[in-house]
């Protein structure tokens, strides 16, 4: 019998095991990167270090807030001989790292102000062609090439984002002002999420309701009621923690393929469907590098290129490679929108760490396997 139209399944590529896969796939991506000789020279050296800088300026700035208000209290304590103002500045800090999330909203929004993650991803796409050419010369699996020869034909102009800058970023690149709406839409999300779950007796009730409504069409209406009853067992901060990682890890990995998605030129609903049917597996492999940029913001910028970089590895596991003229894009994408299922049972496996197309199998890889 069918099921009600109400009632919505998983999709297929969604499961623990696709999830845990895109975790180990992030972490072996990250590795393929420290492989690369290419990124092993003085100017990315040098990039490294501008990274880890820019980490700094911008987690200084998103802290001094915090310093500042933590000072205040700290002298209005000492005058009114309260210790309930260090609940304001808890509360300030919460809001500030796990709700608005800014340090990885300005990382992610860099790309469109400086052509070096573009530039990465390209890269680490050139050194995989590279190891399986060396493995096997008849191969005609080629990213690298066909990618750069669909590039559009957008400049990336290295400069500092200015008000001007921004505002004429926005008028004139659809990937830019795309981002900035998904961003601002999120944040909005995020804030009214925190907001909600200060309401007292049904606050928990209504997070739930808004975490169903955004898994149903995503994990299936089951998998849906199972997370909205978890959320009644747990503290509302920890509901709102759990919404706004699901919500940012899933931007930010949709920032990550930006470099791809620009290539192959995917309509919205394209990309959407394209998601879908990898769905387990890519929310696997963003929140790995949303939680570690969360865990280490000092060097954020740094472990997002790390994190840009692992992506052109997962194109090459999860896509075929695409043509190198525009007018066969059409048929090509077609055929990508629904993930092969051979070749994702084959990933499911866990094979890729020890029969890595010409890379040298990962230490400890027996783990990866069922």
């Amino acid at each position: 019998m069918a099921s009600p139209i109400l009632i919505s399944n998983p999709p297929p590529g969604f499961s623990l095991l696709a999830i845990l896969r895109g975790f180990q796939l992030a972490i072996l991506g990250a590795y393929r990167t420290l492989q690369n000789p290419s990124l092993l020279t003085q100017k990315y050296y040098r990039q490294s270090l501008i990274a880890i800088q820019a980490s700094l300026v911008i987690q200084g700035l998103i802290w001094s807030p915090i310093i500042l208000l933590r000072v205040l209290v700290k002298i209005a304590a000492l005058a009114t001989k309260s210790k309930g103002l260090d609940h304001v500045v808890a509360s300030l800090k919460s809001f500030q790292f796990n709700v608005l999330n800014i340090s990885v909203f300005l990382i992610s929004g860099s790309r469109y102000f400086n052509k070096q993650l573009d530039d990465l991803f390209l890269q680490s796409l050139q050194f995989v062609d590279q190891v399986r050419k060396a493995k096997h010369p008849e191969t005609e699996r080629v990213y690298h090439e066909n990618l750069v020869a669909l590039s559009t034909d957008e400049r990336i102009t290295d400069n500092r984002p200015t008000f001007d800058s921004i505002k004429k970023k926005w008028a004139t690149s659809q990937e830019f002002s795309a981002f900035m709406r998904r961003h601002i839409n999120r944040t909005l999300m995020s804030v009214g999420a925190y907001f909600v779950s200060k309401i007292p007796f049904f606050g928990s009730v209504i997070l739930g309701l808004i975490s169903f409504l955004n898994l149903d069409g995503k994990i299936g209406t089951v998998n849906a009621a199972v997370i909205f009853g978890l959320l009644q067992l747990v503290p509302k901060r920890w509901a709102v923690l759990f919404l706004t990682t699901y919500w940012g890890s899933r931007s930010m990995l949709h920032d990550l393929l930006a470099p791809y998605f620009s290539r192959v030129r995917f309509t919205k609903s394209e990309k959407d469907q394209w998601i879908r049917s990898r769905e387990g597996l890519l929310f696997g492999f963003g929140l790995c590098h949303y939680l570690l940029i969360r865990r280490a913001p000092w060097i954020g910028l740094l472990l997002y290129g790390f994190a840009e970089s692992s992506v052109a590895y997962l194109v090459t596991k999860i896509t075929d490679p695409p043509p190198k003229q525009v007018s066969q894009l059409i048929k090509w994408n077609s055929s990508q929108l629904v993930w092969n299922r051979e070749k994702e049972l084959d990933l499911l496996s866990g094979l890729f760490a020890d029969s890595d197309e010409g890379f040298q199998p990962v230490p400890g890889s027996y783990i990866f396997h069922h």
